[in-house]
Parts: structure tokens; C-alpha cells; sequence
């Protein structure tokens, strides 16, 4: 492992003493994407003076049984020392969740090392040393979080099947019944001292999230009645005695589940902060309300934000946010009485990660740049922000392309909107360039960081000789809890945002208009489909695990309970308004050529979808090809499955626009 590190060492060096210049980069392929590092959940000790992450190592494609390697690292926040690994496996197991007690002596983890391949709750002395297994329960956990007073551990867990179950399925006898028999996620307690497990929730209720009282009596627990996802949207919030486990009051019944529970307790006790939920359940907004009952408060709730994450300050008075605004992601400090932002970093990761020391001051985050995946960063108040880490060096030696921010008009409505454009790095002004628009992905927006990944194309198209227009049309989140809720006119108002982005594009000579292209995952393979049916401008487009048919897409979703939502019915009363939006039913306008990728597992959009698109497309005599992923769902998770579909990405585009 010492070779290893300064291996490692000697690696930076060389990129810092021999910087590599312009004529000596490469254009990025896609075995560089799936071969980056990664590094999350940056958590920093009490006393601010250590940070724990996971870095996750790059996998080998092709390599049967090759499974993940998450390990955790420490580094010290003022970086003295460099980073290095604390917690690993010679297999390739996961170590990861880490978090520090509250007297920073101890920092537990997750991790689904030894026996069975279930993950538990291990710990390890801040010095190091070997990792004790703290719990043992068959389905595994999990979160966790400590105790206030350090001397236990409240834990999640799934309930196991039963031994019946067990013998049923073991003798093939294992017929499901659908939307019965269900296994609860419940709330355990772990004591330290005498290494008990107690089960908490006996009540058949679905526990989301939760966190511990001041004074270590009491949870504030978010729940659904079900673990079905039609009670997704019916999220509520209650307080619960630790001792026998009773519900003693219900606080809130519109808390904001899918995206994130995040119940926060304030450490004086006088507020539980939770999401609470929008009225279409597309977004959310923070909200406080008194542990004895009362009115819920929202914070900022018309500002235009999105909040992901936020944890309290140590006094109480404040609330540390992560957050999209617009195209940017920032940590940002809320006065609860004034309502006042203050931001205190930028640059943060697409998905906020971040952590807050217990006196306030002290924070550990993971930032991202537009040529730099993302890196473990500490910042003191008052201080400037210090980089931990350089888990990526290589990157150093691509040609990566060039990105800004731009902005335009929808000419029916006025609205005004934002996007990213990420030129290739040969790029010239004044020379229309073969232009690629990714449409984004259920309703995130796209920010100004790092873009290379499975499912994000940008850098790996621009390093390639494309422009890449990543727009963000109504119904995106950073905008605030309205324009989010815009969302339910995706196909009607969005591609009209989306189009007039492309042509104040080709108005200012960037794009060309004979050479257009556009793809998207999930969301986005909507909106690609949705395009190709409804103009003849792009000479090639990536639908990838797009909903096509609203009708089929309600009945095999778990995220059914939006579209009624949207569209005021099932469509057993509302047909003709889920077929209107719904691409399939305009394939035969359909003029380009168009790949259809999809994972053979897919539970959130059934690859019956894209059997469908693909065969609507074929009868209608258009240029097209499918491909599916075996074992894969909604993401793509195996590294050569993953290097193959951005293989088939580039030369599907490369073919007919270059």
C-alpha cells in the first residue's frame, strides 16, 4: 500500500513539475470516463480538524465477478498530512456511510465485508486498527446515525423474509402476490456497551429517515404507511419514544420523500427540520415545525432554489443548505428568523455533499470544476477553501471542451431561460459547428461542473468535435418549487424552450442546422423522442430509457402517482390526455435515425417502452437500432456496458453528422 501511495505521489508531481500542454492532449474516450475515481460523503469530525470520504475505485470491464471498491480515506482538514486510506478490503467489497461519534474517538461505517454479503455497522478507532462488527441483522442497514451522548447507534434496517418464505422460495414455491406481504424498513437502536440490537418501530410503518432527539429520548422519524411507491407522495413526520417505540404525536403528513427526507432535530431542541412536499410532488422546499406540534414553517420556500441537503448550525439560529441555484451548486447559510442566504462555497458537486463541524464554523465538502471530476475540499469560516485531494490527475492529459453559461428567450411566452454550451476545444466563433443537445434527466438541472459520466455525454462529445447544448428548459430544479412544477409541461412548453435555445444557437453562428443532433437518458430519452417526432431538424438522436407510451408507463412505474397528478386521472378516465403526450403515438412523423438503449431490468420505464418505440419506428421505414443491457436497470452500473454505450454514442453521431 506505501508503494502504492508513492506511486501515486510521484504521478502528481510529474503533472505539476511537467505540466502537460495543449498540443500533448488527447480527446477524452469513454474507457477514461469509466476508469475516474470518485469521491462522497466528505464527513467531518466534530472538531473539525479530520474529514472522512469514500473513494470509489475505477472497476476493469470485462472482468467477470468484478465487483465494486468503495473504501473510506481520512485526510486532516488543514492539510498537513496527505490523504490516505482507513478503512478497506482486499476483496472487492464496500466500505462507505462513514461517520465520526461525537467525541470524534470512533467512526463507524457500512460496509458489507466478511460473511454474507448483507451490509452492517463496523467500527474503528480514529487511529485506525481492526474493524469491529457492530451489528448482525439479516437484511442488513441501511443509514445510521450516533446517539448525542456517543453510546449508541439508531440504525435502519429491512425486515428479513420469514423462514416460511425462506423454505417457499428454496423449494421454487415462491409465487408473488403483488402489493402484499410486505417487509418493512424499521428503526433499530444499538447499544455500545452491551452490543444488543432493539428494534424500535414495531408499528407496520415504512421509516424513511429519522434522527435523535437532544437529549437521546425521543426520534423525529419521517414515514409512509407502505413500502409501495404509490405512498411515496404520502410522506409524514411524527415523534416517537425511544423506550417502547409509541407514536406520541404526528407533526406534518406532506413530507417530501423520493428526493430526500432529511430530518434534521435542532440541537436545542425547539425545531425538527424536514422537505415538505410541493403540491405536485415534483419539488420541495425546507419547512421547520415545533416537536410538541404547531403550524409548519417554510423557509424560502418562493426563492428561486433547490435545497438537497441541509444540516442545522451548532447554534441553532441557522441552517447550513445545499443547494442548486440556477446553474450552480452552492453551501449556503440560512438565518431561520431573517430568511437570509449567505453563501459559504461554490462549486459544489451535482448532488450537494457536504458535512458541518459541531461548532458551525468548520465544513468538508466534495467540489467539482468543468476539467476537474469532483475533489474533497475543507473550509474554515473566515478561511479560504483548502483541496484535499487529487484523485484524478490524468485528467490533466485530455482535451477537454470549453464551458460557459448561456441564455435566452421563448418566443411564444417571454420566459426567460439558462443553459450550459460546452464547445470542443478547437472550437472557432463564427463557424457553425455539428451541435448536440443532451436533454437532461428527470428533473435535475444541468450546472456548471464537472460533465463526464455513463449518463453524462458533454465532455465526452466536445473532446470529440461536438458543440453540446445542455439546456434547461421549465420543469427543471434550481429555479424553485414552481418552475419545477412546470414539469407536467415537459413536451409542450420545455421543447419550445428547448428549440429556441438551438436557434439563438445557430442565430449566432455556433450550431449548424444541417448537422443537428440530440439524445438523453430517462427524462431526457422523452424529450429526444418527443423532438423526433415532432420536427425533421436532427440528422441523428439517442433515446435511452425513454417513456414513450404514458398508458403503459402508468401501469408499470413505481412513479405512477405523478402522472395522475399531471393529468388529473388514470388513464382509464384520461386515455386521450396520456396518449397526446405521449411519443409513441406520433412515430410515424418520425424522420431521423435513432439509436434505443435500455437496461433489460428496468423497473422505472419497463423495456416493454422501448420495444415499442423501436418497432412503432421500423414500421414507419426510419433509420433505427436498439441495443439492450442484460441485468441492467434505470442505471447503468457494469463498467463495459458503460464504455460500450458511449462507444455506440459517438460513432451513431459521428456517422451522420461529421
Amino acid at each position: 500500500m506505501r508503494l502504492f501511495f508513492l506511486f501515486l505521489t510521484v504521478l502528481i508531481l510529474c503533472f505539476v513539475l511537467h505540466p502537460v500542454s495543449a498540443q500533448e492532449r488527447r480527446p477524452l474516450t469513454p474507457e477514461d470516463l469509466v476508469n475516474l475515481r470518485s469521491g462522497y460523503d466528505a464527513e467531518i469530525s466534530a472538531d473539525g480538524k479530520t474529514v472522512a470520504f469514500v473513494v470509489s475505485e475505477p472497476t476493469v470491464p470485462n472482468q467477470v465477478d468484478n465487483g465494486g471498491n468503495d473504501n473510506i480515506w481520512i485526510a486532516p482538514t488543514d492539510g498537513s498530512k496527505p490523504a490516505g486510506l482507513f478503512a478497506s478490503s482486499t476483496s472487492p467489497k464496500n466500505n462507505y456511510y462513514p461517520r465520526w461519534s461525537p467525541d470524534g474517538r470512533w467512526l463507524a461505517f457500512l460496509s458489507d465485508r466478511g460473511e454474507g454479503s448483507e451490509a452492517q455497522i463496523w467500527l474503528m478507532t480514529a487511529g485506525g486498527g481492526e474493524a469491529q462488527k457492530l451489528t448482525d441483522v439479516k437484511a442488513g442497514v441501511s443509514s445510521f446515525r450516533w446517539a448525542p451522548d456517543g453510546r449508541r447507534i439508531a440504525f435502519l434496517a429491512r425486515d428479513p423474509l420469514s423462514d416460511a418464505a425462506r423454505q417457499m422460495e428454496q423449494r421454487r414455491d415462491d409465487a408473488i402476490e403483488i402489493d402484499h406481504n410486505w417487509q418493512y424498513t424499521r428503526l433499530w437502536v444499538i447499544d455500545l456497551s452491551e452490543r444488543k440490537s432493539q428494534v424500535i418501530t414495531r408499528k407496520n410503518v415504512e421509516v424513511k429517515d429519522f434522527d435523535w432527539s437532544p437529549d437521546g429520548d425521543s426520534f423525529a422519524v419521517a414515514y409512509t404507511a407502505t413500502p409501495l411507491p404509490k405512498d411515496w407522495t404520502h410522506g409524514s413526520l411524527a415523534v416517537v419514544r425511544r423506550s417502547d417505540g409509541e407514536f406520541l404525536r404526528n407533526l406534518a403528513d406532506d413530507v417530501q420523500e423520493v428526493w430526500s427526507s432529511n430530518i434534521r432535530w435542532s440541537p436545542d431542541g425547539h425545531n425538527i427540520m424536514f422537505f415538505e412536499r410541493s403540491p405536485l410532488g415534483f419539488a420541495s422546499w425546507v419547512s421547520l415545525v415545533d416537536p410538541n406540534g404547531g403550524p409548519v414553517r417554510a423557509l424560502l420556500k418562493d426563492e428561486p432554489v433547490t435545497f438537497w441537503a441541509c444540516e442545522w448550525a451548532a447554534d441553532s439560529r441557522h441552517v447550513i443548505g445545499g443547494a442548486i441555484v440556477s446553474d450552480r451548486v452552492k453551501l449556503l447559510r440560512i438565518d431561520i428568523a431573517t430568511q437570509q442566504m449567505d453563501t459559504v462555497a461554490e462549486h459544489l458537486s451535482g448532488r450537494p455533499d457536504f458535512s458541518v463541524g459541531a461548532d458551525g464554523h468548520a465544513f468538508a465538502y466534495i467540489a467539482e470544476k468543468p476539467d476537474s471530476p469532483g475533489e474533497v475540499w475543507s473550509l474554515v469560516a473566515g478561511q479560504l477553501p483548502r483541496q484535499l485531494t487529487s484523485l484524478n490527475p490524468q485528467v490533466a492529459s485530455f482535451r477537454l471542451g470549453a464551458m460557459r453559461e448561456v441564455s435566452w428567450v421563448n418566443r411564444m411566452d417571454g420566459r426567460k431561460l439558462n443553459g450550459i454550451l460546452v464547445t470542443p476545444p478547437d472550437f472557432k466563433p463564427g463557424r457553425p459547428h455539428p451541435t448536440i443537445i443532451q436533454a437532461h434527466e428527470g428533473t435535475s438541472e444541468w450546472w456548471i461542473g464537472w460533465q463526464g459520466s455513463w449518463y453524462q455525454w458533454a465532455q465526452l462529445l466536445a473532446s470529440n468535435g461536438y458543440v453540446v447544448f445542455l439546456p434547461n428548459p421549465r420543469g427543471v430544479m434550481g429555479e424553485g418549487w414552481k418552475s419545477a412544477e412546470m414539469a407536467q409541461n415537459y413536451d409542450g412548453g420545455a421543447y419550445q424552450d428547448t428549440m429556441d435555445g438551438l436557434d439563438s444557437l445557430i442565430k449566432q453562428k455556433i450550431a449548424d442546422p444541417e448537422r443537428l443532433g440530440i439524445g438523453g437518458w430517462s427524462n431526457g430519452g422523452y424529450m429526444t423522442a418527443w423532438a423526433v417526432t415532432h420536427t425533421d431538424r436532427f440528422r441523428a438522436a439517442v433515446a435511452m430509457a425513454a417513456p414513450v407510451d404514458f398508458p403503459l408507463w402508468w401501469g408499470t412505474t413505481p412513479v405512477r402517482k405523478y402522472l395522475e397528478a399531471v393529468y388529473g386521472a388514470t388513464p382509464v378516465r384520461a386515455r386521450q390526455e396520456y396518449e397526446t403526450h405521449s411519443p409513441l403515438y406520433f412515430a410515424q412523423n418520425c424522420k431521423t435515425p435513432t439509436l434505443i438503449v435500455h437496461g433489460a431490468e428496468d423497473t422505472s420505464v419497463s423495456i416493454a417502452q422501448a420495444y415499442e418505440f423501436y418497432r412503432a419506428l421500423e414500421a414507419s421505414g426510419v433509420e433505427t437500432e436498439m441495443v439492450v443491457y442484460p441485468r441492467e436497470g434505470h442505471y447503468m452500473q457494469e463498467p463495459a456496458h458503460q464504455v460500450d454505450l458511449q462507444k455506440r454514442i459517438l460513432l451513431w453521431f459521428d456517422k451522420r453528422l461529421k
